[in-house]
């Protein structure tokens, strides 16, 4: 089982599970088995490399189940991600000092460009992501003047990737163009900063308005599925919006949607979450709204359909 996104919060606990020299390996791969959980992509390393499947995420380092060893990236970008449209590079490092930008990250300029290259892709496709617990000056200084020159770079902490992986794992619908608006607007944040301080205040008012626009964006979704979950504890066919509000008021993710999408209209957006959704068929009565579960053999014929006309639409037999 990969790491969650979490541990990125809590990551000298993670660490405390590798050897010190191995250490530098796993933050590696925590950030690798991240950024695949956000792009909700097959995670592969060195070990298992599969270049015929074309969207993944590549960690270039390698881990031993049995012998419990783990290898850091050995040249080039720690993680590559075949995302649809565009492409991912990462370069994480857990150095925080002054030797963060001159020891780690000045290389990954060189890759950033030997991908284009070799790849032969298109320059605006290619993000260059750099993850550290802490970014020292020296490194927002020197990829400041980079993305002004056209690098996409996007400078983060842990603590942003863990927001962005969170809002990915609550939203099981994010798409790859909302994740690439975000970069693009990341990029333009590092170019138009003034200041070190100000460029902190901006990544975290940014990814922040992200997650709110993408919350209000998938709502539907995220409502319908967790009233369908909230019903199916209810050993009901008939399940009134009583029995839904009570099972989902101890639920973390549910509440804690509500508090990032704000507003106090529950009801509209479980009623709007379960219909459009096709989940649940709705009988009204005098004394409260009930609903009919949809059999999820049903549900998933209806999907497959969907699935396949769009495949038909892209020219897929």
């Amino acid at each position: 089982m990969l790491p969650s996104c979490s541990n990125l919060i809590n990551f000298q606990r993670y660490l405390e599970r590798y050897a010190r020299n191995d250490q530098p390996a796993a933050y590696e791969y925590l950030v690798a088995c991240t950024i695949s959980q956000i792009f909700f992509l097959p995670f592969q390393s060195k070990d298992n490399e599969n270049n015929t499947v074309k969207n993944r995420v590549i960690w270039q380092g390698s881990i031993n189940g049995g012998s419990r060893t783990i290898s850091k990236a050995p040249s080039g970008p720690d993680v590559i991600c075949f995302a649809y449209g565009f492409y991912v590079l990462i370069e994480s490092t857990l150095r925080v000092g002054t030797s963060q930008w001159r020891k780690e990250f000045v290389e990954s300029l060189k890759h950033y460009d030997d991908f284009v290259t070799n790849n032969n892709v298109d320059k605006k496709n290619v993000y260059l992501i750099v993850i550290a617990p802490k970014i020292h000056k020296d490194t927002y200084t020197g990829f400041k003047q980079k993305a002004c020159e056209g690098y996409n770079i996007v400078v983060l902490k842990n603590s942003h990737l863990a927001k962005i992986g969170k809002c990915s794992g609550i939203i099981s619908t994010i798409r790859h163009l909302d994740l690439c608006k975000l970069f693009a607007d990341l990029v333009k944040i590092l170019r138009e900063s003034v200041t070190f301080d100000k460029i902190m205040y901006e990544l975290n008012k940014t990814i922040y308005k992200w997650q709110s626009d993408v919350f209000k964006q998938e709502k539907a979704v995220f409502f319908g599925l967790k009233a369908y979950e909230a019903m199916k504890k209810v050993p009901k066919k008939i399940v009134g919006t009583a029995d839904i509000l009570f099972n989902l008021e101890r639920d973390r993710k549910f509440n804690y949607y509500l508090n990032i999408l704000g507003g106090d209209d529950v009801m509209s957006y479980i009623i709007d979450g379960l219909l459009s959704e096709k989940l649940a068929y709705l009988i009204t009565t005098p004394y409260e709204d009930l609903f009919c579960k949809v059999n999820a053999i049903d549900f998933e014929a209806r999907g497959l359909r969907l699935i396949k006309a769009v495949g038909e639409i892209h020219g897929q037999p």
